[in-house]
């Protein structure tokens, strides 16, 4: 099926306008948002990144800023095993600095464990509880 937009003045939609909608549809599927810090997989160091849950597509997705449209990489819920507190590292100084113990928590995938930190213990369990209430 090919579908061709039409602005209201009846000539075809520019690619702003079409941007535009797409744009504003994907702010719809936005269940929870905000910056957790992410441990990498590999060199196991702690970047800020901006969060999406989106549980229409069924997505924890992430990206560099806030403002950012595309991003660097998504979590399939589908694959989601648990999410729970965590502990932060063992070795100081492996952490973001000036955080609770308490704002850590886990995602275990079929593929990979995930470690964030969020910025206090209250934002870490609303993200837990949020990201729980989109597996179900």
């Amino acid at each position: 099926m090919v579908r061709i937009s039409i602005s209201l003045a009846g000539h075809p939609a520019t690619t702003q306008d079409l941007y535009n909608q797409f744009s504003s549809a994907v702010q719809e599927h936005r269940t929870h948002e905000g910056y957790l810090y992410k441990r990498g997989a590999l060199l196991k160091g702690w970047k800020q990144r901006w969060f999406v849950l989106d549980s229409i597509k069924h997505q924890l997705r992430y990206y560099d800023h806030k403002d950012d449209t595309h991003c660097k990489g998504f979590i399939d819920l589908a694959e989601v095993m648990s999410v729970a507190p965590g502990l932060p590292p063992p070795v100081p100084g492996a952490a973001p600095k000036k955080v609770d113990d308490k704002a850590f928590f886990e995602l275990r995938t079929m593929r990979r464990m995930y470690n964030f930190c969020a910025n206090d213990a209250t934002a870490a369990q609303e993200w837990i509880e949020k990201i729980q209430s989109s597996l179900q």
